[in-house]
């Protein structure tokens, strides 16, 4: 059986089990993935913020937006090579 804990920030615990998730889109794509002895590692990031974010959602929340970066500076004139400014 898979079972993952994971702490969110409002210190509750999300457990992943195969006999109480099936249901649900994410948690079941990550069970399957979890099963697969073929499976790629590069899929687990988005499979668990997938799950994550199903998770939130059954507790009422919603995952914030995340703020865009700031612009960057143009360089300092003295980083720019000669001839190139």
């Amino acid at each position: 059986m898979l079972h993952w804990h994971g702490p969110l920030m409002t210190r509750v615990w999300m457990e992943l089990c195969p006999a109480c998730d099936a249901r649900r889109p994410a948690a079941r794509a990550f069970i399957q993935w979890h099963r697969d002895a073929a499976r790629d590692p590069k899929a687990l990031p988005q499979l668990f913020e997938d799950w994550e974010t199903e998770t939130m959602h059954t507790h009422g929340w919603a995952r914030a937006p995340q703020p865009e970066p700031p612009a960057s500076l143009p360089p300092h004139l003295s980083l720019v090579p000669r001839g190139e400014g």
